[in-house]
């Protein structure tokens, strides 16, 4: 796992904003000390009201680990493209009934907020977009470097192989605020039992790729990007809409 870890990143060569391109939000909220139930109640009650799964709703994680330890993370708009999000309609009367009710009861238990758009990378992926698990472990890395990203672009796209033949299942995404950053999705339809599997990356990465391939690319790759940030996430079916 740690070999596989070592390897991880993706350059952000040209992240335009195709109209085909599929995106979604990402929002973190911390909640006070204390507030926990009142906080869940409100936001269940909030979802059921005004975002029901038939119009798109959210999907919610409870996060352990890394800086979001405790957190609730919610996905939003999933799938949109950057064109459906340019053609975004006026708000209406029903948006201001859901602002207002989240302002009066939802808000007031929230310690902060964070949030992103996410772009899904299907060339350095072996999980499609619409798929989904429960439960997934996901690694944040911030990418450094200048220079000609080719090399380290092509040795990226070898890994869905690699984890094809490994069984594992990985969506890669981008981001678009703040450094240049990438968040890669091992999802676990069959749990965490999975991460108990004793699975060598490397001799499965040499395996295809020939020998002395692994510690070669693995060079190349550490070189341009560095690990920030590592969470697990379970989804929270209270607070999924419905």
């Amino acid at each position: 796992m740690k070999k596989t870890m070592l390897l991880l990143a993706l350059s952000f060569i040209g992240i335009a904003t195709f109209a085909q391109e599929k995106t979604m939000n990402t929002l973190f909220q911390k909640v006070k000390q204390g507030h926990s139930i009142p906080y869940v109640d409100a936001v269940e009650n909030l979802f059921t009201k005004f975002f029901p799964a038939k119009d798109g709703g959210f999907i919610t994680y409870s996060i352990t680990g890394g800086k979001h330890h405790g957190e609730y993370m919610f996905l939003y708009n999933v799938g949109k493209s950057f064109t459906d999000r340019d053609n975004s309609t006026a708000p209406t009367i029903d948006n201001i009934r859901w602002s207002d009710n989240w302002s009066i009861t939802v808000a007031p238990h929230i310690e902060s907020i964070s949030s992103d758009v996410i772009v899904y990378q299907p060339d350095y992926s072996n999980s499609k977009f619409e798929e989904r698990s429960d439960k997934a472990i996901v690694t944040e890395y911030a990418i450094k470097g200048n220079g000609n990203r080719k090399p380290f672009n092509d040795i990226l796209k070898r890994f869905p192989k690699v984890w094809d033949k490994l069984g594992w299942k990985y969506a890669i995404y981008s981001a678009t605020t703040g450094t240049d950053r990438i968040l890669s999705v091992r999802r676990l339809p069959n749990g965490w039992k999975e991460l108990d599997e004793q699975k060598d990356f490397s001799a499965v990465y040499e395996e295809l790729y020939g020998k002395g391939s692994f510690d070669r690319d693995a060079a190349i790759v550490s070189s341009w990007q560095t690990r920030t940030d590592r969470w697990m996430m379970t989804k929270n079916t209270r607070l999924t809409s419905k």
